[in-house]
């Protein structure tokens, strides 16, 4: 009986091996670069599944190793932003969520770098299959390569040299203190003043400002590191401070979401109010049309006074009472109490802030005037970094982010015109297509400086892709655009890497064993593959079902692999209980964005509610491919589960990128489970075949 064990065990040992090297030897070959296009077939004997009837819900969790960026006290609106450390260096807080890590299994974190396997590492641990939650304190080091402003955070897991998971993120690096100044200087004023404090921080924004008027100076604290700093000194600054008789001290400090601190400033407020012979006039500054300009569009000032009088634009450090015509720059009077437009000319004005004041000067010689500011602006705003950065490679093809950081701010404008085209091919053959992204597709200002685009869709891997932006929408305050191409456009450029997917190992479905001459044989005690079921792994895939509120979405779920596929192939709808209709016929760029669309459905929720709606890759096809039983002929699927897919001869676009010739892609038949390349401008082949699109979410 002990000899019988160690047989038997002997036997899988065996078996398990061969499946290995056969696995080895199929993938190898078909990434192979020589021969003809048509590289691998698969072949599978008909066989059996198991069938699960569960009900899907966020509990349908596949057994693979994965992780999750959960957030940390460095996010801000799904962004990371660096903080200030009590030793005064630079870092960040984040928090990972982990699922079936195998022991031994590395970590690793870094910036713009997609697979960290560079010298430049933010972290690097090993893990154990106990570890299930991280909360990182992670320092950068002074030196290391960061753009100021816009930058992309990469994490992954490996083992054994292997790659098993991948996430990015967006991330913002900023150094630099918030600049403050005051609407009014300090000096003697014979009226009420109101002052305003006025915060610019344009890569991380102002987070906090802080005042005193008893001559202390404000403080903000950082508590603990990552912590949200805090005021442990004054008030928090929200409105403008009103000041009357006396003298007054107003120091101001603030800080960005970086924990970057400026100041304190401070200004000292005298204010003498004496009798007058007459009421001193009241002068409101309502607005400044066009105060920051390129001298395009005229420059005014609207204002109201109570009093009739004289009035006069100039220079902010003129005496009201001494102005000559040398530094007037525009007078006029106001005949009546009321409101005036007055246009100001500022073709002599200096490049950069000029200071004004605008002053009244009523029948007794009284004066009242207020300040304001116009900026002169007539350089074009430039890039200062991306995420990705330009020219970039084998960027994580799930991050679906673009950030752009500008050298100073910009108007916001929710209407940003982007475009997204791939190129493909090579020489004569080479190819550039626009995608169509879904409307779901969007553009934010995060800050005054730094654009996020959302492109709500995942692009194909080991591609090509150009993002193309608008520049007439990327204008400073000014009104200055960014300069770009010949046809108006802000290019950026990168190349998309390999995604992970190292799915478990499902049973072949191989009920029957042979002989040396193939005839058949009885499989007990072969050791062949028809001898075991459901070995090393059987695949469990549900029947198609609707989740709650998605009544006419019906999905198709693996549970082994993790993923959720569309039942039915694009251009087919479900009725009856099936998938009718005909299926679009595609060629692979319009395939690549029928499926990207599925992200714009049930107001921008997602078919099925769900997000991230792709095309198949290869590797996805392979988790599924299998010859349920002899009643579904030779498709690849169970008929259960996608009812009334196509299952003749026609071909599902995969995709994955032939990198040989980046013209064609691989595609899967339906009837046989082979798989070829094909031009991927073409959506026909041979006798009429069609090429469709089978649409997948999940990694």
């Amino acid at each position: 009986m002990k000899q019988e064990k160690i047989l038997h065990g002997f036997l899988i040992s065996i078996k398990s091996i061969a499946l290995i090297l056969i696995w080895g030897v199929l993938f190898v070959h078909c990434l192979g670069n020589e021969g003809d296009k048509l590289k691998f077939k698969f072949l599978f004997k008909l066989g059996s599944i198991v069938d699960s009837s569960s009900v899907v819900n966020n509990s349908n969790l596949s057994n693979q190793a994965g992780f999750t960026v959960s957030g940390g006290k460095s996010v801000f609106n799904q962004i990371f932003y660096t903080s200030k450390t009590a030793s005064g260096d630079y870092g960040f807080n984040t928090t990972l969520s982990l699922e079936n890590i195998p022991d031994g299994t590395e970590l690793r974190i870094c910036l713009n770098d997609a697979d960290c396997l560079g010298s430049n590492l933010l972290y690097q641990g090993i893990l154990n299959s106990n570890t299930q939650n991280l909360d990182l304190d992670i320092t950068i080091p002074p030196g290391f390569p960061v753009n100021l402003g816009a930058n992309t955070l990469n994490l992954t897991l490996s083992r054994n040299g292997q790659i098993i998971g991948r996430r990015s993120s967006s991330f913002i690096y900023d150094n630099l203190a918030p600049v403050l100044s005051f609407s009014v200087p300090t000096g003697t004023y014979t009226s009420q003043q109101n002052v305003s404090v006025t915060c610019n921080d344009p890569i991380s924004g102002c987070n906090l400002v802080a005042y005193t008027i008893d001559g202390q100076d404000p403080a903000i604290s950082l508590v603990a590191n990552f912590d949200p700093l805090q005021i442990i000194l004054g008030n928090t600054y929200v409105s403008p401070l009103t000041f009357g008789n006396g003298v007054t001290v107003l120091k101001v400090t603030a800080a960005d979401l970086s924990g970057n601190v400026a100041g304190p400033i401070a200004a000292t407020y005298t204010i003498n109010i004496a009798a007058p012979p007459g009421p001193i006039p009241t002068l409101t500054l309502n607005s400044v049309q066009n105060a920051i300009t390129n001298q395009t569009n005229p420059t005014s000032v609207n204002w109201t006074s109570d009093t009739p009088g004289n009035y006069y634009i100039v220079p902010f450090g003129t005496n009201c009472q001494t102005i000559t015509p040398a530094v007037t720059i525009v007078s006029g009077n106001l005949g009546m109490p009321g409101t005036l437009d007055t246009v100001i000319p500022t073709g002599g004005f200096g490049q950069g802030v000029n200071q004004l004041k605008l002053c009244l000067l009523d029948s007794w010689n009284q004066d009242a005037s207020f300040t304001f500011n116009v900026t002169k602006d007539t350089i074009a705003p430039t890039l200062s970094s991306s995420a990705p950065l330009n020219n970039a490679i084998d960027v994580d093809v799930f991050n679906r982010t673009i950030l752009f950081t500008f050298n100073e701010n910009m108007q916001p404008d929710t209407s940003i015109e982007f475009h997204v085209f791939i190129t493909y091919g090579t020489g004569s053959n080479l190819n550039t297509v626009e995608l169509t992204v879904p409307a779901s597709a969007s553009s934010a200002w995060i800050t005054s400086t730094v654009l996020r685009l959302d492109l709500d869709s995942i692009l194909p891997e080991f591609t090509s892709i150009r993002i193309q932006v608008l520049t007439s929408d990327l204008k400073d305050l000014a009104g200055n655009s960014i300069a770009g191409d010949a046809f108006g456009f802000l290019n950026l450029v990168y190349t998309s890497g390999g995604s992970i997917s190292l799915r478990t190992i499902i049973d072949t479905n191989q009920p029957n064993c042979h002989n040396g001459t193939g005839g058949g044989i009885a499989c007990a005690g072969t050791g062949q593959d028809g001898a075991f079921a459901a070995t090393p792994n059987a695949q469990v895939l549900n029947n198609p079902v609707f989740l709650s509120g998605y009544a006419a979405d019906p999905i198709t779920v693996d549970i082994t692999s993790g993923l959720t596929w569309k039942t039915c192939v694009q251009g087919m709808t479900w009725a009856a209980g099936s998938c009718t209709g005909a299926a679009d016929v595609l060629i692979w760029p319009n395939a690549i964005s029928s499926c990207a669309s599925l992200n714009e459905m049930n107001g921008n929720q997602g078919y099925a509610g769900l997000k991230n709606w792709r095309l198949a890759k290869i590797d996805d096809f392979h988790s599924l491919i299998t010859f349920p039983h002899a009643s579904s002929g030779s498709a690849i699927v169970p008929a259960g589960k996608f009812p009334g897919i196509p299952n003749v001869e026609q071909r599902f676009w995969s995709s994955t990128t032939y990198r040989a010739d980046t013209s064609y892609a691989y595609n899967v038949r339906i009837f046989g489970g082979r798989i070829f390349t094909h031009k991927k401008s073409d959506s026909t082949e041979g006798a009429g075949f069609e090429y469709h699109a089978l649409c997948v979410t999940g990694n």
